[in-house]
């Protein structure tokens, strides 16, 4: 004789069948991540600054093998032909230039704004019209030259109540006149299923989610912050940054961490594999969003000096005596902020002394090397 439960916990169903020669536990866990969104201060101000602007596009770390890869794209099946020149110095200058802008322009970062506010604005109240009709009518300004979010669009409601349409009805009408390419009036699958959304997400497709989440909504929208926000703490429970660096969206994956205090793991992530000159640059970014690093003075004029170094896509294999006494610098730094500010003092201050005693091997043979050559 079997047993049927369904029972239910904290996530999803769970289904438990017992009988007497055989016991099936099929468990199927779904994300308990709770969103959360821009609707406090708003952090437009300071991700706009110029400051956190250069310290985000540092973070994103270009790697241009990563930013110029080969992409699928539906609108255009086959690759293009590649082009071989000779070029002068010059010339070859000026293409690099051209590849830069062409970097810049594809590490665009989506705006980080404070969720905008219900629109509640009743223009008239005509008591004429009154029963008039079961109907709300609609009066849309379809004017070429337009921006869609400054276009005049109203409605008038059964009760002769003349108002301001609200965001949702402005963006599907201005999607049916005057529609975007890849956007959708009917919200996608994938944003409106959980499930679908939590299936992309295991699967590590962080990416594609962040690019149609920006394709579907503007992001002051509810649901945009509400999506992005479940992709970031999914990326930062499974310390998967990697999977967005050299990509638009990592520079909001760290502004969304440091904004709400939980830039820890991504600093154990940094630490971990090296990049003390990039931990370095995300207390800077702390203490510019939050001012609450008791060496945050310091960990801004080391910023500035790692700022001027180029970026490191790879471990060095030698090493100078300026780089030497920069990464003690930040060493030093890092000791102090897991000190007084870290809440994973334990994880990083394993993971700063391993690192500590490996730099300390490459110092002795970066000098060893220059005494062999006779160059130190």
């Amino acid at each position: 004789m079997s047993l049927l439960k369904l029972l239910k916990n904290n996530t999803r169903n769970v289904l438990i069948k017992c009988n007497e020669s055989q016991l099936i536990f099929i468990s199927s866990r779904k994300l308990s991540i709770v969103p959360s969104s821009y609707d406090g201060e708003n952090p437009a101000p300071k991700f706009f600054s110029s400051g956190i602007q250069i310290l985000l596009k540092r973070l994103t770390r270009p790697d241009y093998a990563k930013v110029f890869r080969k992409r699928s794209n539906s609108n255009a099946p086959m690759l293009e032909t590649p082009q071989y020149k000779f070029l002068t110095d010059e010339e070859l200058q000026i293409e690099k230039e051209k590849a830069n802008q062409s970097a810049d322009r594809l590490l665009q970062m989506p705006p980080v704004v404070k969720v905008h506010e219900p629109i509640n604005d009743v223009l008239s109240k005509d008591p004429a019209l009154v029963g008039f009709d079961s109907a709300k009518y609609l009066f849309t300004d379809i004017s070429f030259g337009v921006a869609n979010e400054h276009r005049l669009i109203v409605e008038r409601d059964p009760d002769g109540i003349l108002r301001s349409c609200d965001h949702d009805v402005r963006k599907r009408l201005n999607q049916i006149y005057f529609p975007m390419l890849g956007r959708k009036i009917r919200e996608p699958l994938i944003f409106a299923d959980d499930e679908k959304l939590h299936s992309l997400l295991d699967r590590q497709k962080y990416e594609y989610v962040l690019d149609r989440a920006c394709v579907q909504y503007e992001p002051d929208e509810p649901k945009f912050q509400k999506v992005t926000s479940i992709t970031y703490q999914h990326i930062d429970t499974n310390m998967q940054y990697d999977l967005l660096r050299s990509t638009r969206h990592f520079g909001p994956l760290a502004f969304y961490l440091t904004w709400h205090k939980c830039m820890d793991s991504l600093m154990f992530e940094l630490v971990q594999t090296g990049a003390i000159r990039e931990a370095v640059l995300l207390m800077s970014l702390r203490h510019a969003v939050h001012g609450d690093l008791k060496n945050g003075a310091d960990s801004d004029a080391l910023g500035k000096q790692v700022l001027t170094t180029p970026v490191q896509l790879s471990k060095s294999e030698y090493l100078t005596e300026e780089d030497i006494q920069l990464d003690n610098k930040c060493i030093e730094c890092l000791d102090a902020y897991i000190v007084n500010n870290s809440t994973m003092k334990s994880q990083q201050g394993l993971a700063l002394q391993g690192f500590r005693e490996y730099y300390q091997q490459m110092v002795e043979l970066s000098r060893g090397l220059k005494k062999a050559h006779g160059t130190a």
